[in-house]
């Protein structure tokens, strides 16, 4: 294909889905457009400078089975800035801090997190789903659609025991993707049991979560506060309106979340419909900094994630002590990423800030003792769309979707957290797929 006759492709949405398929497409030697609503890069993969700390405003963390987001981190010279976090987490049971690692899943017995029969089942269960957990894709959720028929709480109260879904999964579900396991299906679940069974370590970038995309960005051309109106299919193009003007492309991917991406877009297709109308919890990340004297309780010393079940929370759900993920993030206190349940998040969603954070910071202080009085500063982010459902049935969907989108939508392609695994690693490779389908269309044409 020459460059003369390359495809006009634009991407609506400068998240890390928008940005690796433009990347990707940019070296398929394709024209290509980002059109971002906001003015800056990132979604909900950025990250603030406030007042000498820097705060990871929504996603958190990477891993080191992240394998698309670490190349392309080392594509763009960030090899050097990636850092393993403390291996440390907790979790609470009956008001106890049960200090966990993932690469050792004998913490779980010996903590005493879970008992004794409990770790028996569950392993036996993990041993017998050993060849899935090992082989299957990590940022595919299309590949785990065999298990896409239960819940996690139905699976696990049938097959291993109630205390693995209110101590294990569901503190985990809620912490990471702000949903219940009543809610979620099995096939997400496992997916991080198979994180554990990879002894994945959890990962982090010394500049912060957002330097990737930042660093995506520089090398594309990305039109900042173009929010779009609407999104016209063709059969030989398609026409994009802006506030303040109409754009045609060969292709677009539509990279930005299904609730925004159902107001811009109507397809004739059923299965692009419903995937479009995939529902998302909501969260309210707190971002508290300290004075210098402020000290962690022992019983928290190097633990980089506390989670708190629903049996032993009001309102928060997670809380990242961001000194154990990377010292940079905090270098004369302590920064503690207070996130809050969807339940609550909603609630509170309207509330000012002041209120939120004496409401929140006072229930901190049953884990973080004297917390009150060592603020310097606070940082509220309100996550309407924090996580997309990954109810039963989604990961078939998908899988019906890329055996035959192509067929179903010549022009327009879907991209996004919900298009693949809910975290950033899977937003990205949906973001490759959808690159991958153009250059492949592009190449028969």
């Amino acid at each position: 294909m020459s460059e003369a006759h390359s495809p006009q492709v634009i991407v609506i949405g400068a998240g890390i889905a928008g940005l690796t398929a433009a990347h990707f497409l940019a070296n398929a030697r394709m024209s290509v457009k980002v059109l971002e609503a906001s003015g800056r890069v990132g979604g909900r993969m950025t990250t603030d400078a406030v007042n000498g700390f820097l705060v990871d405003r929504g996603a958190q963390f990477l891993s080191s089975e992240y394998r698309l987001l670490l190349s392309l981190a080392a594509e763009f010279g960030l090899e050097n800035k990636v850092r393993a976090t403390s291996p440390w987490s907790a979790i609470v049971r009956n008001g106890k801090i049960r200090r966990m690692r993932a690469d050792n899943p004998l913490y779980a017995l010996t903590s005493g997190l879970l008992g004794m029969s409990a770790c028996i089942k569950l392993g036996w269960r993990i041993w017998q789903l050993r060849q899935s957990l090992n082989s299957l894709a990590l940022n595919d959720y299309s590949q785990w659609s065999s298990f896409d028929n239960e819940s996690v709480s139905s699976w696990a109260n049938r097959a291993v025991d109630s205390s693995v879904t209110e101590y294990l999964f569901e503190p985990m579900l809620h912490g990471f993707y702000f949903q219940e396991p009543e809610e979620t299906s099995l096939s997400l679940s496992l997916t991080l049991l198979a994180f554990g069974f990879r002894r994945a370590r959890a990962l982090t970038l010394s500049g912060g979560i957002g330097t990737l995309p930042e660093a995506i960005a520089s090398r594309l051309d990305v039109v900042f506060e173009t929010p779009v109106v609407s999104i016209e299919n063709g059969i030989d193009s398609v026409t994009i309106t802006t506030g303040t003007s109409r754009l045609k492309a060969d292709y677009v991917i539509l990279a930005i979340p299904a609730t925004e991406a159902q107001r811009l877009y109507s397809s004739g297709d059923a299965l692009t419909g419903r995937l479009m109308a995939t529902r998302y919890s909501a969260t309210i990340n707190i971002a508290v900094m300290t004075n210098h004297g402020f000290r962690l309780p022992g019983s928290l010393a190097a633990v980089y994630g506390l989670l708190i079940p629903r049996i032993e929370r009001r309102r928060i759900v997670a809380i990242g002590i961001e000194s154990n993920k990377n010292p940079d993030c905090a270098p004369q206190g302590q920064l503690l990423n207070i996130m809050l349940s969807d339940t609550a998040s909603k609630s509170m969603m309207s509330m000012t800030d002041d209120a939120i954070v004496r409401t929140v910071v006072l229930e901190a202080e049953k884990f973080f003792p004297g917390l009150s009085a060592q603020i310097a500063t606070t940082r509220i982010y309100r996550w309407e769309q924090a996580e997309p459902y990954s109810h039963i049935g989604r990961a078939k969907e998908l899988l019906h979707y890329r055996k035959n989108g192509r067929s179903l939508d010549q022009r327009v392609l879907l991209a996004g957290d919900y298009m693949s695994m809910p975290f950033t690693e899977g937003a990205a490779e949906s973001g490759k797929w959808a690159a991958e389908q153009i250059c492949n269309a592009a190449s028969n044409e």
